[in-house]
């Protein structure tokens, strides 16, 4: 799953809260809702948005995961503004990463084949320990090397960085089969950069009052972020599952699909009802494995194509 994620709470004191700031990471978890919306849709065969090859679908991807990224970092300055508190900074750390563990967890179970295993949570527990070294540095240097981050990240791949044991930290030459993959190359350049425009304004958000039920609403969410995002998608998954056993998909890619499997499976002298039940189970493997929206996209890969066919031969079964 092309998952997108969220910056935790930052484990300030409720009276030393910015509450614009807390808007800015609700609407940032409203955004990125919408894209999870979106990708588990497509994932059940209920949309058929190419969320891997559209520029405007990475575009957004690309703004939605910076802005959580950038607002960690700007949390992270505020975190320590009065000094650094270990025990404050420890049981955050350690609750983001628990949530890491149990994302992963739960990915290897359901996608075994494409598993979480560096999402953004992960990436915020690793960059939250090496952004220390930068929240009482310079702005300029930081915002330099956030830069230099973002560039290496980017441009940069070699081949021993493929290895299981190197790849959270980018720079691999092929991009590993995983839903939700953020690495520290050039990712962490959004962290740092939180962090140079947190020291640039320290008075960043303060003194705006929040008004409104909407306002309130997405300050609360600010605040319980974490909680959000490890809550939210196990929803918008079971509502997506649920619409797809009650609304069998008939998106055009898939009535694209059955028509040419159908007839291509009658050329073979197989009966009709026999080839639209084995085309639709195909499909529902497919997307079961979360192969459906690259194959309809016509990006069908090494492991997809080992997909298809052990689709294909488990759904002729008899």
């Amino acid at each position: 799953m092309s998952a997108i994620g969220i910056t935790p709470e930052q484990g300030l004191a409720r009276t030393s809260r910015r509450p614009a700031i807390d808007v800015a990471r609700g609407l940032a978890l409203l955004a990125m809702a919408a894209y999870h919306a979106s990708w588990d849709a497509t994932y059940f065969g209920l949309a058929g948005f190419d969320l891997l090859g559209d520029p405007l679908w990475l575009a957004a991807r690309t703004v939605i995961l910076s802005s959580f990224l950038l607002l960690a970092g700007i949390g992270l300055v505020l975190a320590t503004r009065d000094g650094f508190h270990p025990g404050r900074f420890l049981r955050r750390l350690g609750r983001v990463a628990a949530g890491a563990a149990a994302v992963s967890a739960a990915s290897y179970a359901l996608f075994p084949d494409s598993p979480i295993f560096f999402g953004v949570l992960h990436h915020i527990a690793v960059a939250s320990v090496i952004g220390l070294a930068f929240v009482r540095l310079p702005a300029p240097v930081t915002l330099a090397v956030a830069a230099a981050a973002v560039l290496v990240g980017t441009t940069q791949g070699f081949a021993p960085f493929d290895s299981p044991w190197l790849r959270w930290i980018g720079l691999t030459s092929m991009e590993p089969d995983s839903n939700d993959f953020v690495p520290l190359l050039p990712w962490i350049g959004g962290v740092l950069a939180g962090i140079g425009v947190g020291r640039l304004w320290p008075g960043l958000g303060e003194g705006v009052a929040v008004s409104g039920p909407a306002g309130r609403l997405l300050a609360l969410a600010g605040r319980h972020s974490l909680a959000v995002y490890l809550l939210h998608q196990p929803l918008l998954f079971g509502i997506a599952w649920t619409a797809a056993q009650l609304m069998p998909a008939q998106t055009p890619a898939i009535r694209d699909f059955q028509a040419s499997c159908v007839a291509s499976c009658e050329r073979a002298g197989v009966a009709r009802a026999t080839c639209t039940a084995n085309c639709g189970c195909v499909q529902s493997e497919l997307a079961r494995n979360g192969l459906w929206e690259d194959f309809a996209a016509n990006r069908v890969s090494e492991r997809g194509q080992r997909g298809l066919e052990e689709a294909v031969a488990m759904c002729r079964k008899p």
